[in-house]
């Protein structure tokens, strides 16, 4: 089993300010303790390009793509929590390059399964939007350029940040083409994805939220997959299938309050794996997008390339918090399969 780590070191040249929470610690700390598995032979390093104007104007409205650039030159502000420094732009091309080019050497069988180790972030980012630290949409980029370059027709997204991606929803919310399944924690910023959002129009069905209540425990978001997600991903029969990995559902996170463990990213990336064996010859790629707590989260990245490459490297950084199945993520397991069951025949 091969696995590419995308990853170059201008990541860190990204600085949003004193006291913001997506830091270049965040990628720092990470290659830190990912140095324990680097030289390891199932792990294949990258360095990407920046993505083109091409790639963006797939994604985004020329509006958008002018706003960030110019932004960019002086220095700017695109939301309240989302500045724009000098050199955005093309850092923000670096991050989407990073992601196209996991998706590229998955699809040109140089290796079975890729993370991007990227940033800044992206599922915030709309056509014609940005915010939430984010600038441009990474894995929306990523899919137009592997549908446009490679012949991929059918593309699943499972989005386990703790904030909606209402970017990567926004993108593709009538595109049947696009399976797009959401856990995150609510009410949290940025107040979307209800259980009633399921896509519109002939996306109607390919669209999956599941809003978590505070302190939901990494056992429920893992009976969320099974249930939901892995008998959907099985019956949509993806060509790829894309993870936005944020890691801020772990339960020492500082702008959130869900439950989740390193376990918990583990046995998720072990699920998504298995199901890629089935569905679509092992693809899957991985993106990152948030995670906040500095030790946490390079443990939180280290696990999931673990399980991707088939080493065996998890460490929890804190004694993780007791973790058990809740009845309220029962009861709404339920009500989703209600949902979707005009849509899916599985339930």
């Amino acid at each position: 089993m091969k696995t590419a780590l995308v990853y170059h070191e201008k990541y860190l040249e990204h600085n949003l300010g004193p006291g913001h929470p997506e830091t270049p610690e965040r990628l720092s700390r990470t290659m830190i303790v990912l140095s324990k598995i680097l030289k390891k032979p199932e792990i294949v390093q990258m360095r990407p390009e920046p993505a083109t104007e091409d790639d963006i104007l797939r994604v985004h409205t020329k509006n958008h793509f002018f706003s960030i650039k110019s932004k960019s030159y002086a220095g700017g502000i695109l939301t309240a929590d989302t500045p724009v420094p000098r050199g955005t732009y093309d850092l923000a091309c670096l991050s989407a390059g990073g992601a196209i080019l996991a998706g590229k050497a998955v699809c040109e069988k140089q290796v079975d399964n890729a993370f991007a180790l990227i940033r800044p972030p992206g599922h915030h980012a709309g056509r014609n939007f940005g915010g939430g630290f984010c600038f441009f949409n990474n894995m929306a980029m990523m899919i137009e350029h592997l549908r446009a370059n490679y012949g991929l027709k059918k593309f699943a997204i499972l989005d386990w940040d703790v904030h909606h991606g209402n970017g990567t929803q926004d993108i593709y919310y009538q595109d049947p083409s696009v399976l797009y399944f959401s856990t995150h924690q609510s009410p949290l910023y940025p107040g979307t994805g209800t259980f009633e959002e399921i896509g519109d129009g002939p996306g109607k069905g390919y669209k999956i939220n599941f809003p978590l209540m505070s302190e939901t425990s990494g056992t429920s978001f893992e009976y969320i997959l099974e249930e939901i997600f892995a008998p959907v991903t099985e019956a949509f029969k993806p060509d790829i299938i894309c993870i936005s990995a944020g890691y801020d559902a772990y339960f020492r996170d500082p702008i959130a309050n869900l439950s989740f463990t390193i376990k918990t990213y583990a046995n998720a990336t072990e699920l998504v794996k298995k199901l890629a064996e089935k569905v679509c010859n092992r693809r899957v790629v991985v993106v990152l997008e948030g995670g906040y707590d500095l030790d946490a989260l390079p443990q939180g990245i280290l696990a999931t390339i673990s399980k991707l490459a088939g080493l065996n490297k998890i460490k929890e950084p804190y004694p993780p918090p007791k973790q058990e199945l809740s009845d309220y993520v029962r009861e709404k397991v339920s009500l989703v399969k209600r949902n979707l069951s005009p849509y899916w025949n599985v339930f």
